[in-house]
């Protein structure tokens, strides 16, 4: 002979589970949401690190490889932010026209030349804010 639960029971065991679901959503979102980081407190203990920037596009450079250069001020201080080829012809929006514009960059800390840089590794990492400070 098996357990059998009543309507009551299973109702209860329903709402646990499902707060318990939720519950674990939002803690583990926390952890999967870049955090966002002013650029004077970048180190180089975020090495690797995914974070997110959010500034006024200062300067806008596009190298021959395809790759561009985001030169990034937050009010703290300026960040590069790199789209190597690959990212920069996947995004939405043409690079021309975000010198002024603020936007949030999300990428990966690194160094180069002695200086810490964001990698940029997807076009959705570089989103409009609004135009001009």
């Amino acid at each position: 002979m098996g357990f059998i639960l009543d309507d009551r029971a299973l109702l209860i065991i329903s709402v646990f589970l499902g707060i318990s679901g939720f519950i674990g959503m939002i803690i583990s979102s926390a952890s999967l949401t870049p955090p966002i980081v002013r650029v004077s407190d970048m180190d180089r203990s975020m090495m690797d690190r995914e974070i997110t920037v959010e500034g006024t596009v200062e300067s806008v450079h596009e190298l021959k490889s395809g790759t561009l250069l985001l030169k990034i001020n937050d009010g703290t201080g300026t960040v590069t932010a790199v789209a190597f080829k690959s990212v920069s012809e996947g995004m939405e929006i043409s690079p021309g026209i975000l010198r002024g514009m603020r936007i949030q960059v999300t990428g990966r800390v690194k160094e180069y030349r002695g200086s810490l840089e964001m990698v940029v590794e997807k076009p959705s990492a570089i989103r409009p804010k609004s135009f001009g400070s």
